[in-house]
């Protein structure tokens, strides 16, 4: 990655000192999944403004255990965490020009409304990276559902997302890893809405597999599958 030919600095930034990663590791790739599940980004009058938001309850833990520690060691931010009660989250703003500068032009993320978007190439192409970055998409926008199936919990992981070439590229990775899934597509042209892609794998060894595999951090998900086990 070319990261300071593409980056225009603001003497405010250097100020902060923050570190713009030249190499895609493991981190990275994790805060990435964390990126294209719970945030968002874009350009006003100049300036870029970052967001990273999750529900104000369920994942307040993970953003002060997890995302905090996780975006100091990145980027050398010291993210200022807050509940937001009028929209009902919990997590942290920055303007910082560099932050999106570097996140849109270095690594291709996507600016606005995330409605059709991909996963960075370097790491839909390699397993150990694939992995760190499912561990921060399903730490922010999966789900852990339990049924009650024959007096028993029986686990659901899930995804769901309006964009196709994500969706896609998730199959993709899933089946190379060796996750048996199922795909469908919820169908909204009738309405106003965007049509829903929805990835679920299901059942005690693939949710036991994917703890093990992905490793997730968000302590909610770890405490639903306490009762898996």
């Amino acid at each position: 990655m070319e990261t300071n030919k593409r980056i225009n600095w603001e003497s405010r930034d250097m100020k902060q000192e923050i570190k713009l990663p030249s190499k895609l590791d493991s981190l990275l790739a994790e805060e990435i999944g964390l990126h294209l599940g719970d945030g968002s980004m874009n350009y006003y009058k100049g300036k870029g403004f970052y967001q990273l938001r999750g529900h104000l309850k369920d994942d307040k833990e993970h953003y002060e255990r997890r995302i905090k520690p996780l975006y100091k060691k990145l980027f050398n931010i010291e993210v200022n965490l807050r509940e937001m009660p009028s929209a009902g989250v919990y997590g942290f703003q920055i303007w910082s020009k560099e932050l999106v500068d570097y996140k849109n032009k270095v690594l291709g993320l996507p600016l606005g409304k995330k409605l059709d978007f991909e996963i960075p190439k370097e790491i839909a192409n390699d397993d150990e990276l694939a992995k760190s970055f499912l561990r921060g998409y399903f730490d922010t926008d999966g789900c852990l559902y339990l049924e009650n199936k024959y007096g028993r919990p029986y686990p659901r992981v899930e995804f769901s997302s309006i964009s196709k070439t994500f969706t896609k590229q998730l199959e993709s990775i899933l089946l190379r890893l060796g996750f048996r899934f199922y795909y469908y597509k919820l169908d909204r042209s009738k309405s106003s809405w965007e049509d829903i892609y929805r990835i679920i794998t299901r059942g005690k060894p693939m949710t036991k597999k994917w703890f093990s595999e992905i490793k997730p951090k968000n302590p909610k998900h770890i405490r639903k599958f306490k009762l898996v086990k």
